[in-house]
C-alpha cells in the first residue's frame, strides 16, 4: 500500500501568469490545459485560479470524493457574493438541508406538473421555433438562450411584456461570477451589484405576491410555501438569493446544451433522421419526462449526449474543512479541492471512443445513469435541483424542432465547421454560430 503523501508536496502545474495564474488558459481552453497537465503531472496537481485561489486538483473518478465527502463544503464560494448571495450553492449543513428541504418538492416531476411547467415550455418553444419559418439561417445560440430564458421566467412568473428588461439585468448580474475583484464604474463586479438591486426589488415582489395568493402550485409559490420536515422554511433574503440563481442556472446551462444538440445534429444528418422518425410519429409532445424517453428515446440520448460532451460547468471545487484523504494525498483544512468534470466527461475508461459525439449511448440501456455519468450536474449534496426541469426542457425542444422543421420539409445543416467551445464563465458554443435550414432530402 502506497504511503499517504501531503497535499502541500503533490506537483504544481507550471505557467502561470502574475496575479491571473493559470485564469487565461482555463478561459481559451480549460480542457486542454487539464489534459496537458494530466499527461505531465498526473491526476493530482496544483492550479492557480488566479488572484490568489490555488487548487489542488484531483482528475479522474477520484475527484467525485470532493463533492461527496462530508470533510468538505461549498462555503469558499462566498466570495461571490454579489452573484451566489447565501443561497443553498454557498451553505452546506442544516442551513443547506432547510433551505434543500423547503424547496426540493418543487423540482420534483409531480412539482413541475402542478406548476404547468410542461405547458409554459411546450408553448414557449413551439412559438418560438415558429419565428424559424422561412429563414435560411439561424443564429442557434442566440435563439436557445432567448427561448430558455422566456422559460424559466415565465415558470418565475415574470410577465411577457418584461422579459427584455429582465434578461437585459441578468446578463448584467452574471458578471458577478467572474470573481474579478476590481470595482468602480463600468467594471463587471460594479455593474454586477447594480442589477443585483434592480433584481432583488422584483423578486421580493413576487415573494409577496404568492405569499398574499396564498399560491402553493407556482414554483415560486411552492418555495415560498415550501417546509422541510421540521416544518421550517426559508426566509425572504434566501428566497430572493435562491431564485436568481434558479433563473441563471436555469437557462443558462439548459440553452447551452439544446445549441450544442442542434449543432451536432446539422453535422450528422443520420441522427437527425432518427429524431425526426421518432417525433412526427407521436400526435402531440408530451408534457411529462417518463413518456418522452419511452416514446422518443434518441432525444433524450442526443441531448445528454451533448451535455456530456460540453458539461456547463467544466470544473468544480470544494474547501475543505477538516482533515481529507484523496487519490492518496492528505489536504489541510483551509485548502481547495476541485476536479474537471469535463475531462471526467471524457474519460476513456467510462466511455467508449469518448471524443465522438454518439448518442446511443443512452439509448436502450437497462439502468439509470450512475452518479459519475451524471456528474454534468454536480455530486452529492450539492447535486443540481433542476436536473428533472433541464432534461424535460432539452428534450421537449428536441422533438418540438423536429416535428416543426419536418412540417416544413427543411433539416438543420452546418454553416460552417464545427464551433469550438468558449469555457468562461460556462461551456458554451460562441453566440455568433448559426445553422442553415436547408430542403429535405
Amino acid at each position: 500500500m502506497d504511503a499517504i503523501r501531503e497535499a502541500k508536496d503533490a506537483p504544481r502545474l507550471g505557467g502561470r501568469l502574475p496575479v491571473l495564474g493559470h485564469f487565461v488558459s482555463m478561459s481559451r481552453n480549460s480542457l486542454s490545459m487539464f489534459e496537458r497537465a494530466h499527461s505531465q503531472l498526473g491526476p493530482v496537481f496544483w492550479c492557480d485560479f488566479g488572484f490568489g485561489h490555488d487548487t489542488l486538483i484531483v482528475l479522474g473518478e477520484a475527484g467525485m470524493e470532493v463533492f461527496r465527502s462530508k470533510a468538505t463544503n461549498s462555503s469558499h464560494l462566498a466570495q461571490l457574493e454579489t452573484f451566489l448571495g447565501k443561497s443553498m450553492l454557498v451553505v452546506d449543513g442544516p442551513d443547506h438541508k432547510r433551505m434543500r428541504g423547503a424547496s426540493g418538492h418543487a423540482f420534483t416531476p409531480a412539482g413541475l406538473r402542478r406548476a404547468k411547467v410542461g405547458d409554459i415550455i411546450g408553448e414557449t418553444v413551439a412559438r418560438r421555433l415558429g419565428e424559424w419559418q422561412g429563414r435560411e439561417r439561424v443564429p442557434v445560440v442566440v435563439d436557445t438562450r432567448t427561448i430558455a430564458l422566456e422559460v424559466i421566467f415565465r415558470v418565475m412568473g415574470v410577465e411577457v411584456d418584461d422579459l427584455q428588461a429582465w434578461s437585459k439585468w441578468y446578463g448584467e448580474y452574471t458578471l458577478g461570477a467572474l470573481n474579478l475583484p476590481l470595482e468602480f464604474p463600468g467594471t463587471p463586479l460594479w455593474r454586477a451589484k447594480r442589477a443585483r438591486r434592480w433584481l432583488d426589488e422584483r423578486i421580493r415582489k413576487m415573494i409577496t405576491t404568492a405569499r398574499s395568493k396564498d399560491d402553493h402550485d407556482s414554483l415560486v409559490g411552492a418555495m415560498v410555501h415550501g417546509r422541510d420536515d421540521q416544518g421550517a422554511g426559508m426566509s425572504e433574503a434566501e428566497l430572493i438569493d435562491n431564485l436568481l440563481i434558479l433563473g441563471f442556472a436555469g437557462h443558462e446551462t439548459t440553452a447551452s446544451t439544446m445549441a450544442w444538440s442542434m449543432i451536432h445534429l446539422a453535422h450528422h444528418p443520420e441522427y437527425w433522421d432518427q429524431l425526426r422518425e421518432q417525433a412526427t410519429a407521436l400526435d402531440g409532445v408530451p408534457r411529462d419526462f417518463k413518456v418522452l424517453a419511452e416514446r422518443v428515446p434518441i432525444a433524450v440520448g442526443i441531448f445528454r449526449e451533448s451535455l456530456r460532451l460540453y458539461p456547463p460547468v467544466a470544473q468544480d471545487t470544494r474547501l475543505v474543512h477538516a482533515p481529507f484523504e484523496i487519490a492518496g494525498y492528505r489536504v489541510s483544512p483551509g485548502s481547495t479541492v476541485g476536479t474537471s468534470l469535463m475531462l471526467l466527461s471524457r474519460s476513456p475508461d467510462l466511455y467508449e471512443q469518448p471524443e465522438r459525439w454518439l448518442p446511443e449511448r443512452w439509448v436502450d440501456r437497462e439502468r439509470k445513469p450512475t452518479p459519475v455519468e451524471n456528474c454534468q450536474f454536480g455530486g452529492g449534496a450539492h447535486f443540481c435541483l433542476g436536473y428533472h426541469m433541464a432534461l424535460l426542457e432539452g428534450t421537449m425542444f428536441l422533438v418540438q424542432a423536429a416535428r416543426t422543421l419536418a412540417a416544413w420539409g427543411v433539416r438543420p445543416a452546418p454553416a460552417g465547421a464545427m464551433p469550438k467551445p468558449r469555457f468562461l464563465p460556462l461551456v458554451q458554443p460562441p453566440r455568433k454560430a448559426e445553422l442553415r435550414l436547408e430542403k429535405a432530402r
